[in-house]
């Protein structure tokens, strides 16, 4: 039996417009575009409605982000002043806007998710394209990708060599791996990045810093502070350096960057962290640059339940979560009282307003904090908070207020299972689970419900000895025991007992875990989230026959969940028949994207086809189809 479905689509709240996210006019005010105005609630990005996301990966202190498929595609898209997403982009994917001296810009932003493996050679090479993506880091202007096979290739901001390669490249236009510094005997599973830093943690445990050595975030002992005529200047490190300090032979297994400080995690739950110190965020209890890895202290008791599973730098804060699957912070995320520049919390605390929960996610963006949970009592449910939010990125909806000191529920996600959370300088990133489908709820009932076979009935008990029957030839050994294989050795007349197949409880246990395993989110939850997009221009008529009613010989009118195209189920091609079970895209949404459709002559100015690999409707790979009403 297959395992249940398990589609992942992306959607999120952001601004639309990335050229002036977070900027002010000469007067003082925020840059208002009105044809890409804020969305103050999480909106389907319908550009990529039908592709299936897993992470998705920004900056608390950048505004371009990159979002992973399950078959290892990444998509980019955001600010690309940096050259962040690779220069120049195909004019297809980018939207003019003006520059800092009012003329247009050279490198417009793109303002739609567009895969990676679409960009022409000279920005993404063919060995980079070739490989699956499995993490991913954004910094203030740069950019890193993983692949499968632990190389670690970036773009963009390179001026103190936070990219990995000579600060003399001022901008790394086309994607290129990072070599040296013995990062290329390690196999690369995670990356983070800061404003002027990334960090690069080997499946071995091994960390690697490259960039500025600034407030100590290279964790080497010392920042190489000099003055230059009337600049400050610090060490730069282009050449992947291995960190050791308090990690020296710790297994690390995950990182996090703020803007200028690092925090680790070991196999153990010991956490670590180093860099800038101000206002408490490296949770060490003073506010003084740590210049080499040091073991945070909250986390270094004897009992396990105590330490840490999960963290999440944010700005000027860290955010944590224990195993007991409560959420602690550290720093500073407010502009007054408690929590402020004036009072921070110098060690991780307990955020009291979620404590109880059982939380799963978490992450910091410039002036925001998320935190999902997965509650017994409560279901699915997603808080933020943040002091001086402007633009929406609370994501709390039409009409509430932009910031909140305290963690505010957001309404009208509870009950969507969240896969990753993406806080960013002034927008926020989700990746929600649509519903599961009926086939899915039937298998996970149907494994449920399954029971172990009942024991074999004892054999029955002789009244009398039996006769004694003439001893039977020897057996003949064989060399080697291949009696596991089914083959049994001796006399035909007493062959080895078969026994009787029955599930193991490991068995039973696996399939209860892949039952559970089924999206957890509610169906009504999902149809209620609105689309961006908001408006496009459709009709109620088949696209294909011209006809708007249903009838026994054409069927039901289908709905496209991406362009919200009608079709007759009897009219595609090949027909279709009822209504498929699962989200359903029409045969222009479900077409895979090819480098040629992105080489289109950059004076073009076209709105990007988003799509991902053709899938059945109705099959395996589908989520919820509906008809139009």
């Amino acid at each position: 039996m297959a395992a249940p479905t398990r589609i992942e689509h992306p959607w999120g709240r952001r601004t639309t417009d990335f050229a002036t996210l977070g900027r002010k006019d000469k007067s003082g005010k925020n840059v208002v575009n009105p044809l890409r105005p804020d969305l103050p609630a999480a909106h389907i990005v319908r550009n990529v409605a039908n592709i299936k996301f897993t992470r998705v990966f920004t900056s608390h202190s950048g505004a371009h982000a990159v979002a992973l498929t399950l078959d290892g595609q990444a998509y980019l898209f955001g600010r690309n002043e940096h050259h962040q997403l690779s220069h120049r982009l195909p004019a297809s994917y980018t939207t003019p806007q003006l520059g800092s001296d009012d003329l247009p810009s050279s490198t417009p932003a793109a303002p739609f998710p567009f895969p990676l493996r679409s960009l022409p050679d000279s920005n993404c090479p063919p060995a980079l394209k070739a490989q699956k993506i499995v993490h991913a880091a954004c910094g203030r202007g740069h950019t890193l990708l993983v692949t499968e096979s632990g190389e670690v290739w970036s773009a963009g901001w390179n001026v103190v060599g936070q990219c990995g390669h000579s600060e003399e490249r001022e901008h790394v236009s086309s994607w290129r791996r990072i070599k040296g510094g013995g990062i290329e005997e390690e196999k690369v599973v995670m990356v983070s990045a800061g404003t002027n830093h990334s960090v690069l943690l080997a499946e071995s445990g091994r960390v690697f810093a490259v960039g500025t050595g600034e407030k100590g975030v290279l964790g080497n002992g010392k920042t190489g502070e000099h003055i230059t005529g009337s600049r400050v200047l610090f060490i730069v490190q282009s050449e992947p350096l291995l960190v050791e300090g308090a990690i020296k032979g710790k297994k690390i297994v995950q990182i996090t960057s703020g803007q200028q400080h690092i925090v680790a995690l070991d196999e153990d739950g010991y956490a670590y962290s180093w860099g800038f110190g101000g206002l408490g965020r490296l949770g060490l209890g003073a506010q003084i640059d740590s210049l080499t890895p040091s073991l945070i202290p909250y986390f270094s008791g004897s009992n396990v339940l105590t330490r840490c599973k999960k963290i999440a730098a944010g700005s000027t804060n860290t955010l944590f979560i224990d195993n007991q699957e409560g959420v602690l912070l550290c720093g500073k995320w407010k502009t007054s009282g408690d929590g402020s520049a004036g009072q921070p919390w110098m060690q991780p605390r307990y955020v009291q307003d979620i404590m109880g929960y059982k939380c799963t996610l978490i992450s910091s963006g410039g002036v925001t904090l998320f935190v999902h949970a997965n509650d017994p009592k409560e279901g699915e449910f997603t808080v933020s908070w943040g002091q001086n939010a402007q633009y929406g990125e609370l994501a709390l909806g039409q009409g509430a207020p932009k910031s909140a000191t305290k963690p505010q529920r957001i309404e009208y996600l509870d009950g969507i299972e969240m896969l990753d959370i993406a806080a960013g300088q002034s927008t926020t990133f989700f990746i929600a689970r649509p519903p599961p489908t009926q086939a899915a709820k039937d298998e996970a009932k149907a494994l449920i419900e399954a029971r172990t076979p009942p024991p074999a009935a004892p054999a029955p008990v002789a009244a009398a000895p039996a006769p004694a029957a003439e001893a039977p030839a020897p057996a003949i050994k064989p060399t080697f025991d291949i009696s596991g294989f089914g083959f049994s050795f001796g006399s035909s007349a007493s062959p080895l007992p078969s026994k009787p197949s029955s599930p193991t409880p490991s068995d039973s246990a696996a399939d209860k875990k892949r039952a559970a395993g089924i999206s957890r989110t509610q169906q009504g939850a999902w149809e209620e989230l609105a689309r961006w997009p908001m408006v496009l221009e459709t009709t109620d008529n088949c696209r294909v026959c011209g006809g708007y009613e249903a009838d026994e010989v054409k069927g039901e009118i289908l709905e496209c969940e991406k362009c919200e195209g009608a079709f007759h189920a009897g009219c595609l091609n090949p027909p279709l028949q009822g209504i498929p079970d699962g989200e359903w895209f029409c045969p222009d949404c479900d077409v895979e994207p090819t480098a040629a459709a992105a080489a289109e002559d950059e004076e073009e100015e076209e709105e990007p086809v988003q799509a991902g690999k053709k899938r059945k409707a109705g099959g395996a790979a589908a989520g919820t189809g509906k008809k139009r009403k």
